[in-house]
């Protein structure tokens, strides 16, 4: 054994005291801090357990598109489902449109080349081309879903279109093919 090494001394009863008085002393002192992390956590995890997930932040569920009505089983004979799914289809996007205060509802032929499409009174309030604007919106719209639903093959399949307004049904506008948008003449535009 080294001469220079010497054991360590024995602690005194008050170092011993001492240090474990220091070690009480530093457990309170950081209890306070713990404990309000323990408190934290537990609030948290039960206001989560029993709090529901809405619908829009759940990013797991699986969200099912709304299906297109099936058409009505009294259907006229001849009538394809797809021109009875095309006119429900353009009716909704019409009637949740830009003009949908002036768009009224639509009827087709058996195979969707001639439409009748009704207006409400509000369509005497539009200017002339205010009026050719909703009719060519119109033959648009039905154009390009009866090409998505493969009821036309290029559009140049639709005949006529015929606006009336209502309460009495009265034609006031026209559109074919050669023609374009005609608008009645005993019209006032706004």
């Amino acid at each position: 054994m080294n001469p220079d090494m010497q054991p360590p001394a024995p602690r005194s009863l008050l170092d011993t005291i001492g240090a474990i008085f220091g070690g009480i002393l530093s457990v309170i002192r950081k209890a306070p801090v713990a404990f309000a992390f323990l408190i934290i956590a537990a609030v948290l995890y039960y206001q989560q357990l029993y709090q529901e997930t809405p619908p829009e932040l759940d990013q797991f569920a699986v969200k099912e598109e709304p299906s297109e009505p099936k058409p009505p089983p009294d259907l006229p004979q001849g009538t394809a489902a797809l021109v009875w799914s095309c006119v429900h289809q353009v009716d909704t996007k019409l009637s949740s449109g830009l003009w949908a205060d002036v768009y009224y509802g639509m009827e087709s032929s058996f195979d969707g080349k001639v439409i009748v499409a009704k207006v409400t009174e509000k369509w005497q309030e539009l200017s002339d081309d205010k009026r050719q604007t909703v009719v060519k919106l119109i033959v648009d719209t039905w154009v390009e879903n009866g090409k998505t639903l493969k009821i036309f093959a290029s559009g140049d399949e639709l005949q006529e279109v015929t606006i009336k307004q209502l309460p009495n049904d009265e034609a006031v506008a026209w559109w074919k093919p050669t023609t374009g948008v005609q608008l009645a003449t005993t019209q006032t535009g706004a």
